[in-house]
């Protein structure tokens, strides 16, 4: 009779407890601060229209849209999936976690259409459809930044260092004062 010595005990639960430090966190939020600033250049040509922005912030613009758009294409929140839900069947957060995935396809289709509209045609020819769309853009990046960092600090829990959830909550409060 083949008996695992260790079935029943604590010893498989440690082995999936996993301690979330600051290090983890890292590429994250250095994602999140490249969206956060792709949402402040969003932000700036709408604040200017009608007005059209200079050639080199336009094309720097379009330039970080088409990565984020790539970015998105290829990130599937598996680093997200595998460092928060441990190999659990929780619904909960794979719920919280699809709705992360969602946020990042809203946001690749947001940036698809901005690119579309500014390539394409001459979209500064109506300033408040461009503006709507830049709007609706910004406002989407910078939600579905908080909205990760409040899944993370709502899955991880306990499991988070001290130093890893200041991290996620000084950028959580840095969005609320911006």
């Amino acid at each position: 009779m083949d008996r695992n010595p260790l079935q029943g005990s604590v010893v498989p639960f440690a082995r999936r407890w996993h301690v979330i430090h600051e290090i983890d966190l890292i590429r994250l939020m250095q994602e999140h601060r490249d969206r956060l600033a792709l949402a402040t250049q969003a932000e700036a040509i709408a604040d200017g229209l009608p007005d059209r922005p200079a050639t080199p912030m336009m094309a720097a613009f379009l330039t970080a849209l088409r990565e984020l758009v790539t970015k998105g294409e290829r990130a599937d929140g598996d680093y997200l999936a595998a460092m928060l839900l441990n190999g659990h069947e929780d619904p909960l957060a794979w719920t919280l976690i699809d709705h992360v995935r969602h946020r990042h396809m809203a946001d690749g289709a947001a940036a698809r259409e901005l690119i579309a509209a500014l390539d394409e045609g001459d979209a500064f020819a109506t300033p408040e459809t461009l503006g709507y769309m830049l709007r609706s853009f910004f406002t989407g990046c910078r939600r579905a930044v908080d909205f990760e960092g409040l899944t993370i600090i709502a899955l991880a829990g306990h499991r988070l260092t001290p130093e890893a959830r200041a991290l996620l909550v000084d950028a959580l409060a840095d969005g609320v004062a911006a």
